[in-house]
């Protein structure tokens, strides 16, 4: 029968509720919670009739009958209510409990964590009123955090870490568990722990109060509309409710248990507000304050209020908590670090230029007064003019001199440039080496000289008869070479003295070098202009017949005891060149010095100052001796001078020839043409024959001659270029087998049997400028050219500067946040590229003094190493030092940058190290490549590719491929770029409001997922240093072995 009208009920029900529902929509009330509503009310009141009804029929429903079929919970309904003050869902009629609290009624206490979740959460048992409560989880509900990691679970991301905040001051939501403390309380409890959970939502302005005695809650209380305060002075915590509500828990310890006060109706009907709790959190002592409650605890206890000690805790992200100071994104405040720091740089500075012109000033080029001076009576054991004169009486013979090199298109065939070359000239003479144009005389006075030279060298040079070292006659000699390799912005007095300090003897007094310096500016007739300057195309300076003077001067002040000249009057006027060789005939003729010069055709004048003569064509030795006798030799060969011909003239006309031609079709043809016509021309093989006989085997042969040369595709097609080879080959042969080749080779025999001990018939060389002395003239001599020429010195700071403007407004300020990471990338990105590609200047500025080099060093002027590391200090420190300093200085206070753990310096070092090592390497590419383009083409691919793995545009943890993987380390640019921003965002913590929090990052984290590691930084920075190390090995290295003069 119950089951029956159960049914019956059930379908009354329905009915009335879609009556309603249907009325609603008809009278076209959409509102739905006042439909849910009136059908609630509905299903109360007819759940009550069927009740009442079912009791009549049947009498009161037995407990075997409840425990079978109870109601169902419905918190809308009025016999069920939601315990702790929980919000009933209208919906479904379900209790929303509180956090800690679960079943129907949100009446039973849960365990676990907090952090689970309600649904999650195991029950409290409730034989032992105990919870087990997971790691880092306490209180009686397990509310209450006890450690950092147990907050993760509360953060919006996975990476973003939480932390339990103990220190009872709320921010979101607080919880707090508490001990009574009143002791009358306690007395009346005997012995009975009471205690207090709290609880409080800051965004909705709400609490909750629950009182429990030995785990088992009593009674609860609600507050609403919460302000909370915290007052700093007093580090106390103040929050005030307007409303509070409680209620007992039937059954419970002063709620009518076991015959207990009740003080449920109280509650009830009496607690209305306001709440006050009240902590001190340096010591957690709070306290319970309502009127009602207060009345009741003060009459029944004694005790004003509820007195607490309490323990609280909130997951919060660090940022959060209250006190936090975020990092300092730079507000234009500078502390004091960064001030002494930024001061003693300067200073620093300041004293490196001051000390640096201190010492400039003081060096031999930067001397004032008595630099210039003539007069003076201290000789300080120079010789006066003696020095002129030659010490010891020097002659130069040599014999055989032949020379091979390798074919054009086979380099297994060589090519002969000069053939069997003798001769020789004595002191006080001049020998003349002359020859139309590539006739071999560069060479030629080249080999005699003992240049390095490429192809194959034969023969005998001898000095006063007996050979030499090379090391030993280089330091006696001087070489002018053909075009004037002078350093522009030098004077004609700088340039000589240069010459004298690097090349005379260390022990010499300056004073001596200087009075010799003068001497020779007089003896060449050059002092009216030793105080301007050398010049250029760009600035104008002296004349090429002055410049030609000081080059002479410079090998002169070094009293050679031969001296070589290469053309010294080519690219001359007539009377530039005649001052030039009227020089070079009084050291001849004064002071018995030897000198020995090519030339191409000089005036008549001037062929008729010369002694000794050596005549080539095409390499073949045509007449080598006295000059005065070479028209002699002409005559008994059928030539004859033409009256008023310049005899230099006519030497060139005949000795011409158009052999250059035919050697290069007889290479097309094997030379075998060349074999037949050279037995065509000679007059059956005997060398003896006289000149008389030559002429008639040739008018015999003539025709014979011709046809070949007609016939054949390799002759020349004309019969003046054979007539020209054959006047060739006649007169070379004519003076091998004449009288004039066997006086001279008499004349070198004597010379040879003539001569006692070797050693003290060639002059001595003493010691010249110590290392640390050629260093020191190098640099005055280095600065001494930025001095007169700062435009690449001085547009590199004005640029420097003016960018480290740039960027300090551009970054300015930049922020400790997400994006300021990114910026400082940028930033030191930028400082990188352009310090590294601002090296490319060092290429063009080594292409000028190359050759420079390359001639003063073959003269013995100094060695690789001094002037490697003058072009280290005098070069790259004042541009590869200084800059990156400059720009720190600028750019650090404008940008706020990190000035702690002495970043400041670090950054220096860093860009300093970086610099210098690229300058270095872009060096050593300049000095191994001797085109400029070349070096420039090789000098962007290399930095290019070291840009491209720095670290920027690929993350180098990322590459797998083996052949790419380990190519970040060659890349200078890596470890300078990683080791500024370690240095820079290691110690920082970076800002970013994200998910509602303000985020932090430590700068390490983000460092990382860039591939760079923050305990590389010592790492790197012994990387940049073996860098600088290794490029500056590798420069040397190129510059001893590499660039040589080679002719």
């Amino acid at each position: 029968m119950r089951n029956r009208f159960m049914v019956r009920w059930a379908l009354h029900l329905v009915v009335l509720c879609s009556t309603v529902l249907v009325k609603s929509v008809l009278a076209q009330d959409f509102d739905i919670f006042d439909i849910s509503r009136r059908i609630n009310g509905i299903y109360a009141a007819e759940l009550e009739k069927q009740l009442s009804f079912l009791t009549v029929q049947e009498g009161p429903v037995s407990k075997q009958d409840g425990d079978k079929c109870p109601p169902c919970f419905n918190c809308m309904l009025p016999i069920f209510e939601c315990k702790q003050f929980s919000t009933c869902n209208e919906y479904n009629g379900r209790c929303e409990c509180i956090d800690g609290f679960a079943g129907d009624d949100c009446s039973a206490p849960l365990c676990g964590a907090l952090s689970d979740g309600n649904d999650k959460r195991p029950l409290r048992n409730d034989t032992t009123n105990r919870c087990d409560c997971e790691d880092g989880w306490g209180g009686i509900n397990c509310n209450i955090c006890e450690l950092d990691s147990v907050c993760d679970a509360f953060m919006p991301d996975p990476t973003v870490s939480g932390t339990c905040y103990k220190q009872g001051m709320i921010v979101n939501k607080l919880y707090q568990g508490c001990d009574v403390v009143n002791e009358k309380i306690l007395e009346v409890l005997k012995g009975k722990i009471p205690q207090v959970t709290f609880s409080c939502d800051k965004a909705g302005g709400e609490c909750n109060f629950q009182f429990w005695i030995e785990r088992v809650e009593s009674f609860y209380c609600g507050l609403d509309n919460c302000t909370f305060e915290y007052d700093l002075a007093t580090n106390t915590s103040h929050y005030t409710c307007a409303d509070a509500r409680c209620q007992c828990i039937p059954g419970t310890m002063l709620c009518g248990a076991n015959g207990s006060i009740d003080i449920g109706e109280f509650l009830t009907e009496t607690v209305r507000g306001p709440g006050d709790f009240t902590c001190d959190l340096d010591n957690r002592e709070c306290k319970f304050n309502e009127p009602a409650m207060d009345d009741l605890i003060s009459t029944v206890f004694g005790d004003p209020c509820i007195e607490l000690k309490c323990e609280s805790g909130e997951c919060l992200h660090y940022s959060e908590i209250p006190g936090y100071n975020p990092p300092d994104a730079g507000n234009g405040y500078m502390s004091w670090e960064a001030k002494v720091a930024l001061t003693l740089t300067s200073l620093s500075l300041l004293g490196l230029v001051t000390a640096a012109i201190f010492y400039i000033s003081n060096s031999p080029f930067f001397k004032n007064g008595s630099l210039y001076s003539t007069s003076g009576s201290d000789n300080s054991g120079d010789d006066g003019e003696n020095f002129l004169r030659a010490q010891v009486l020097t002659t130069l013979s040599f014999e055989n001199i032949s020379y091979d090199v390798p074919g054009a298109k086979d380099s297994k065939i060589e090519e002969k440039v000069l053939n069997s070359i003798t001769g020789m000239v004595k002191p006080g003479q001049m020998l003349a080496i002359m020859g139309g144009s590539g006739a071999g005389k560069t060479t030629l006075l080249d080999i005699l000289a003992m240049k390095r030279k490429t192809g194959r060298v034969q023969g005998t040079i001898a000095v006063n008869g007996h050979s030499i070292l090379n090391k030993l006659y280089s330091k006696m000699i001087g070489f002018v070479d053909q075009d004037d390799f002078l350093l522009p912005t030098l004077t004609v007095y700088e340039t000589v003295l240069n010459s004298a300090l690097l090349r005379l003897p260390r022990s010499m007094p300056f004073t001596a070098k200087r009075k010799r310096v003068n001497r020779v500016l007089e003896e060449l007739r050059i002092m009216d202009i030793k105080d301007r300057i050398i010049g250029n195309d760009f600035e104008r300076g002296i004349s090429g017949g002055e410049k030609r003077r000081v080059s002479i001067a410079c090998e002169l002040v070094t009293s050679p005891a031969i001296l070589f000249l290469d053309e010294p009057t080519s690219g001359l006027d007539a009377n530039n060149a005649n001052n030039v060789i009227e020089c070079l005939v009084r050291l001849a003729k004064n002071y018995n010095r030897t000198l020995v010069l090519s030339i191409h055709q000089p005036r008549s004048n001037i062929f008729n100052l010369f002694d000794k003569l050596v005549l080539l064509s095409d390499g073949e030795m045509i007449y080598s001796g006295d000059a005065i006798r070479v028209n002699e030799f002409l005559l008994n060969n059928g030539y004859k001078c033409p009256t008023n011909y310049n005899i230099a003239d006519y030497l060139i006309d005949i000795t011409f020839d158009s052999t250059n031609k035919l050697k290069a079709k007889k290479r097309k043809a094997g030379g075998e043409e060349g074999h037949t016509l050279s037995n065509m021309l000679s007059p059956d093989g005997n060398s003896d024959s006289g000149i008389q006989n030559e002429w008639e085997h040739y008018a015999v042969h003539r025709d014979e001659i011709r046809s070949l040369l007609a016939d054949d595709e390799l002759a020349m097609g004309d019969s003046e270029d054979a007539a020209n080879m054959l006047q060739v080959q006649k007169l070379h042969e004519s003076f091998r087998d004449g009288p004039y080749f066997g006086e001279l080779m008499q004349e070198i025999k004597l010379v040879q049997d003539s001569q006692g001990d070797h050693m003290t018939l060639i002059p001595k060389s003493s010691k010249p400028a110590t290392f640390l002395q050629q260093l020191s003239i190098l640099c005055s001599r280095t600065f001494k050219n930025i001095y007169r020429n700062p435009k690449l010195l001085m547009a590199n700071y004005l640029l420097t500067a003016l960018l480290s403007l740039f960027l300090g407004v551009l970054y300015y300020h930049v922020s400790n946040d997400i994006s300021g990471f990114q910026n400082r990338m940028g930033l030191f990105f930028f400082i990188l590229t352009y310090f590294g590609f601002v090296t490319f200047t060092g290429l063009s500025s080594f292409s000028v003094e190359r050759i420079i080099f390359l001639k003063e060093r073959s003269n013995n002027y100094y060695g690789p190493a001094a002037y490697y590391l003058s072009k280290i200090i005098c070069d790259i420190l004042p541009l590869r030092v200084i800059p990156p300093v400059l720009m720190v200085m600028i750019v650090y206070p404008l940008v706020q940058l990190n000035y702690t753990a002495g970043a400041f310096y670090k950054c220096i070092l860093i860009l300093i190290l970086f610099n210098v090592g690229v300058s270095l390497e872009i060096l050593t590419i300049g000095i191994v490549f001797e085109d400029l383009n070349n070096s420039i083409i090789l000098s962007v691919l290399v930095l290019l590719g070291s840009l491209l793995f720095s670290g920027l545009f690929i993350n180098t943890h990322d590459i797998t491929n083996a052949a790419f993987r380990y190519l970040k380390n060659f890349s200078i640019f890596y470890y300078s770029y990683e080791s500024l921003l370690i240095n820079e965002v290691k110690t920082l913590m970076l800002r970013e409001k994200k998910y509602g929090l303000n985020i932090e990052v430590p700068g390490a984290t983000i460092l990382s997922t860039f591939g760079f590691l923050t305990q590389n930084m010592v790492f790197d920075i012994r990387v940049l240093v073996a860098f600088n190390i290794f490029f500056a090995v590798v420069g040397y290295l190129a510059l001893k072995f590499i660039v040589i003069e080679r002719k």
